[in-house]
């Protein structure tokens, strides 16, 4: 599949509030179940987890990672988005809708399509014009260009069972133009992306409490939001093949802060130079919020991995120990959506309460993973 592109952080769930839409959200709390862990475990397509995070807070992530790696990457993250959404085709239970009429049959499923869109957040797909050559769709309210881009060829190769180039245009403002020409390669479909790295491997089960998207808000078709900030739910598989595509383009380049995180447990130096720059976005990022972090305690660096990984499905803090007298700390999480993330938004957690810059170490086994949290200098 060739592509060619032209072209907040999640805000806190008041428990005391009551602006949601309950339809809505039960949809979704039947959709995605948090897990004692701390992920959101979509319940079809191959039970992979989510990261539920605000539109806006996405598109300057991703600014961030291309600052920091020195690299447009809307072509990739297109490009991972259509192999992820083909591979979560191949996995889901659900039946696509049949019929003897071509057209009947495929509005049906353009229909299946939008009700699963509805529930991620991307807007909603339209078929605009088909031709023996090229087909032009268009997707009204698109929460991300590239990544609608993405899917809506994913999808649209799946419904034909052919294989297509695409590129596309955007409006600026709410509206995505994906065309797409025949290609008759011979592509093999999209296969599984291994994480490169060891969750807790004990048994994990529902988490209790409040849901994180107990307060979601249906604003239209496709569109939804929690405190009137536009969300999403992008998938893990979608991140790990977003990673694996930049790698080639860091080959022979300079890491990006490469003081700040040590990554002990692998030992590819361009997937190390990748999770740099995706923990030095996430932790700009947070920095930028005005995001308040107390900790007068050890226990409370629990309370801060519920507030800001938890909500949003990257993970959790079981506990948390000293390491030095300099407020260094070693922290252990079961499980993760991925460690760049979760490393970058915990230094960034960490450089607020003791006012200086941080390095981060991580590494993981069997128990899952540990962060080792100190000062980025020698304090005199």
């Amino acid at each position: 599949m060739e592509v060619t592109p032209t072209v907040a952080l999640m805000p806190l769930v008041d428990e005391t509030s009551d602006g949601g839409t309950p339809w809505f959200s039960d949809l979704l709390k039947k959709s995605f179940h948090p897990s004692t862990r701390g992920l959101l475990i979509e319940q079809d397509g191959g039970n992979e987890p989510h990261y539920f995070i605000s539109v806006s807070e996405f598109e300057l992530w991703v600014g961030e990672v291309e600052k920091s790696l020195g690299h447009p990457l809307g072509r990739k993250l297109a490009h991972a988005a259509a192999e992820s959404e083909e591979y979560r085709f191949l996995r889901t239970s659900e039946e696509l809708v049949n019929s003897f009429f071509k057209r009947k049959r495929m509005q049906k499923r353009f229909e299946q399509v939008n009700e699963n869109w509805n529930i991620r957040g991307f807007g909603q797909i339209e078929l605009m014009k088909e031709e023996k050559s090229s087909t032009k769709i268009i997707i009204h309210h698109r929460a991300h260009s590239a990544i609608a881009a993405g899917l809506a060829a994913a999808t649209y190769e799946i419904l034909t069972d052919s294989r297509y180039r695409f590129h596309w245009t955007d409006d600026g403002n709410a509206e995505c133009l994906v065309t797409l020409e025949t290609d008759r390669r011979q592509i093999p479909p999209a296969q599984k992306v291994d994480e490169r790295w060891q969750d807790d491997d004990a048994s994990d089960s529902i988490a209790e409490g409040m849901h994180p998207l107990e307060l979601a808000f249906h604003e239209g078709p496709g569109q939804w939001s929690i405190d009137g900030i536009r969300m999403m739910g992008l998938r893990r598989d979608m991140f790990l093949r977003f990673e694996e595509s930049i790698m080639p383009q860091v080959f022979n380049q300079e890491p990006s802060s490469p003081e700040r995180y040590t990554w002990n447990s692998i030992q590819d130096e361009e997937r190390k130079k990748v999770w740099s720059g995706f923990a030095e976005a996430s932790r700009k990022r947070f920095l930028e919020t005005d995001s308040m972090v107390l900790v007068a305690e050890l226990d409370h660096w629990i309370h801060v991995g519920h507030r800001f990984l938890t909500r949003l499905g990257l993970g959790g803090v079981k506990s948390a120990e000293q390491i030095d007298e300099a407020g260094g700390i070693k922290l252990h999480l079961p499980a993760l959506f991925h460690p760049a993330i979760a490393a970058g938004v915990l230094s960034a957690a960490w450089e607020r309460v003791e006012a200086r810059p941080s390095h981060l170490t991580w590494s993981t086994s069997h128990n899952g993973h540990f962060f080792e949290i100190s000062s980025l200098h020698d304090l005199a």
